[in-house]
């Protein structure tokens, strides 16, 4: 008996076409799948993470020699390990953390003539985005940053060094992003990454007086329009700091020594 003939189809030739990988990767997923989203959340996730840990190394709540543990840093998140682990790879990449022979990660101490030169590049770039910020300040961004510096005066006062120093980065930051100079202010975080656990210091080294008198400059260059003002005031700002944490003499020249203290402080994932 010959063979049932059956009726050919006509092809759908746009669907016989490859998709491109990037076009798989934004396609909906289909229906009851959940292959994309499970991916969106991971990516999500990896994100919050790192911004969380470069936060709390950029408001000073990690200090230098201090050793990070995954295990620690993955339950003060509320995460796996998977996510902390590449959040740690990515610091250490950006010399924000050390990996030791040993395998260990702590944060890194540093020499006075690396310090000597992050303050520097700090005092060039962030006072270029004060002066920039001047012609774009309105009033909605004075009263903000007249806020932020408001509650960072009452930590201050109260003792709550770590509240001090993460209001303390959220004035600069408003500041900078007020500039809208999108190339410079990832340099600028970069510094604030290797810098900010030395800043803590500036709050509890004995002798070291820290206020926010240069911070209130700031404010008031704003107000009448001084973009140089403004630039000499966040430069004095950060050298005011450098100079009586340099007096101070607490840099080292080798990393070899780690803190036993692991209760680590981290600012909340954003």
């Amino acid at each position: 008996m010959p063979p049932k003939r059956t009726r050919a189809r006509p092809i759908n030739r746009e669907s016989r076409t490859p998709k491109r990988a990037s076009e798989r990767i934004l396609s909906p997923a289909p229906s009851g799948g959940t292959a994309l989203g499970s991916l969106q959340e991971r990516a999500t996730m990896r994100v919050r993470v790192y911004r969380a840990l470069a936060r709390g190394l950029m408001a000073g709540m990690f200090k230098p020699g201090e050793a990070v543990t995954l295990r620690t840093l993955a339950h003060r998140l509320g995460t796996s390990a998977m996510p902390v682990r590449e959040a740690v790879s990515r610091l250490i990449a950006e010399r924000a953390l050390v990996l030791l022979p040993n395998r260990s990660v702590i944060v890194p101490r540093m020499s006075r003539a690396r310090f000597i030169e992050l303050s520097e590049t700090r005092q060039m770039l962030e006072g270029m985005m004060a002066e920039a910020a001047c012609a774009c300040a309105t009033p909605a961004l004075l009263r903000q940053l007249t806020e932020i510096n408001e509650a960072m005066k009452c930590c201050v006062s109260d003792d709550d060094f770590h509240a001090a120093l993460s209001h303390n980065m959220a004035f600069h930051f408003t500041l900078y992003r007020s500039a809208g100079k999108y190339v410079v202010l990832p340099l600028i975080e970069m510094l604030w990454l290797q810098a900010g656990p030395f800043l803590a210091l500036s709050l509890t080294t004995p002798g070291v007086r820290w206020t926010a008198r240069h911070h209130q400059s700031v404010l008031a260059a704003l107000r009448a329009s001084l973009g140089p003002s403004a630039r000499r005031a966040i430069e004095a700002d950060i050298e005011d700091t450098s100079v009586q944490l340099l007096k101070r003499a607490i840099f080292e020249d080798t990393v070899d020594t780690v803190s036993s203290d692991n209760h680590l402080m981290l600012v909340s994932p954003q």
